[in-house]
């Protein structure tokens, strides 16, 4: 950590979390609320941004067990998300030699990595949408706002692109 007050500001002022006000305080940035919002429907345009997560009865979409909504920001709440997720999600009981074991039906760095790229990749110029998590019986989808920027079929032997570096570049380093 920063040794002091004021830098510490200065570190957050760099990394574009926060802006010197026009009234002598700080304001929080777009970016700085998206990562440590502890409320993401305090910040204008940025409510509709909370990941979702949606349960359905059976393999489609006409029953909804349950929904529950992550409203943290990315960096205050991506533990919460990806625990919540792994916690929630169906798991296979296998028999060893002597003991029984659950072992999740999704390896939980999937899980964490897929939730990462969700929430990092989105297009923000779409609004009224988010990531949003949806299990099902027999599988898990995993969406949000924007079109991809590399073609589907070309996603394994592409470069990665990021469409919100600064984004990506923190939630990185944390």
């Amino acid at each position: 950590l920063p040794d002091g007050a004021e830098k510490t500001l200065q570190r957050l002022t760099d990394d574009r979390l926060i802006l010197a006000g026009a009234a002598g305080g700080w304001d929080i940035t777009n970016l700085g609320a998206i990562l440590f919002a502890r409320n993401l429907e305090q910040f204008k345009g940025l409510g509709r941004k909370a990941a979702r997560i949606v349960f359905y009865e059976g393999r489609g979409r006409l029953a909804t067990l349950r929904e529950h909504v992550i409203r943290k920001g990315y960096a205050a709440g991506f533990t919460c998300l990806v625990d919540f997720l792994n916690a929630a999600l169906p798991r296979n009981e296998v028999i060893g030699r002597a003991l029984r074991k659950e072992v999740p039906m999704y390896p939980e760095v999937a899980v964490r990595e897929l939730a990462a790229n969700a929430l990092i990749h989105q297009d923000f110029s779409v609004t009224g949408a988010g990531p949003m998590i949806e299990v099902f019986s027999d599988r898990m989808e995993i969406t949000n706002p924007g079109l991809p920027l590399v073609k589907t079929e070309r996603f394994l032997d592409t470069p990665p692109r990021s469409r919100n570096e600064a984004l990506a570049s923190f939630m990185r380093r944390i």
